[in-house]
């Protein structure tokens, strides 16, 4: 595999496509005119080892940028999606099959959701009989009704995304979502195989979103998914984000987006945008009957709190309504979206 050259762009064409220093895109070899074409994002771009490979193949880019302007250069681990090559690779040339499988993680439910409710932690624990789990579920569960922007800190810090860091930063053990579930697999029994399953995609989920969360920061971004458990209530899934920040720009926004379950109100979707100015704008989408009159009638408690924290809220929209999803593949440069009603 020594020698496959790497794929030039233009500043322009990087731009369009969305390419950032460090990220890892995938590319798809079509005929064109008879031609073998690169394409990423719909975009045709010239490769010259394009005719190594045959018709479908797939493979790995790293963006990176230098002097001579900005390159894709391919990233070649052990098992590539490449049929049209038997070749060994060294893994030191590129990514692990490992990280590439967290790196192209499908879209799926959330495992750490489902296994941090009430019903379904406590089953796990009891099952297991793991040393001292009942004790570290103690101290990662904290209670809805008492929640206060500490433990939401600290719910942060025990999501299981800076384990490693703290760990190495402090050497001090604090409660932590992925080691706790790395003792409950280390306790289960080989023929209990759906728990190990089930165990093992919650522990994929996190190190996914670790991963995000580092090339996110690597562009100056931030992307933090992460889940906050309650002994009283469903679990939260939270996801926070922030578009990279450029001197001479206007600050960039913060974005934070809810999704749970409540007994009264069905599943909520929630997502609030913070400016710089302190202002915030939200939209809740409630899917059960009667449940936008209930948070229409807490909005002017929610005004207040919020000026308790010297935020303004601006805007609220509520919608009854499930959040509508959009298929990543469907939004980039080229896509065409049909607006009528």
């Amino acid at each position: 595999m020594e020698g496959i050259a790497a794929a030039r762009v233009s500043e322009q064409v990087a731009k369009a496509i969305g390419l950032r220093d460090n990220q890892i895109v995938r590319g798809v070899i079509e005929d064109r005119g008879g031609l073998l074409k690169l394409v990423l994002n719909n975009r045709e771009l010239d490769w010259d080892d394009s005719k190594r490979f045959k018709i479908g193949d797939r493979i790995d880019f790293r963006v990176e940028s230098s002097i001579y302007g900005r390159s894709l250069k391919p990233v070649l681990g052990n098992q590539l999606n490449i049929a049209s090559t038997s070749i060994p690779v060294p893994s030191e040339l590129g990514a692990s099959p490992r990280l590439l499988s967290l790196l192209y993680r499908p879209n799926q439910p959330s495992m750490v959701n489902q296994l941090f409710r009430q019903e379904t932690i406590t089953q796990f624990v009891n099952q297991l009989g793991a040393a001292n789990a009942k004790q570290q579920a103690s101290q990662l569960l904290t209670s809805m009704q008492r929640i206060t922007p500490d433990v939401v800190r600290n719910g942060l810090l025990s999501s299981g995304l800076f384990g490693e860091y703290l760990l190495m930063q402090q050497g001090a053990a604090r409660p932590d979502m992925k080691q706790f579930l790395r003792n409950l697999l280390k306790a289960t029994l080989p023929n209990q195989t759906r728990a190990i399953a089930e165990l093992s995609r919650a522990i994929d989920e996190i190190e996914s979103y670790q991963i995000e969360g580092l090339q996110a920061q690597q562009s100056r971004e931030v992307s933090y998914h992460f889940v906050l458990p309650f002994f009283d209530a469903h679990p939260v899934a939270v996801h926070i984000e922030r578009e990279a920040n450029y001197e001479g720009e206007e600050e960039a926004d913060w974005v934070i987006n809810l999704h749970t379950e409540t007994d009264s109100m069905g599943e909520l979707w929630l997502k609030t945008t913070l400016k710089a100015s302190a202002e915030i704008e939200m939209i809740l989408w409630a899917d059960r009957p009667g449940a936008v009159a209930i948070a229409r009638s807490a909005s002017s408690d929610l005004v207040q709190q919020l000026r308790g924290f010297g935020l303004e809220l601006s805007k609220l929209t509520l919608l009854d309504a499930r959040r509508p999803t959009i298929d990543p593949t469907l939004s980039g440069p080229g896509q065409v979206v049909d607006v009528r009603t």
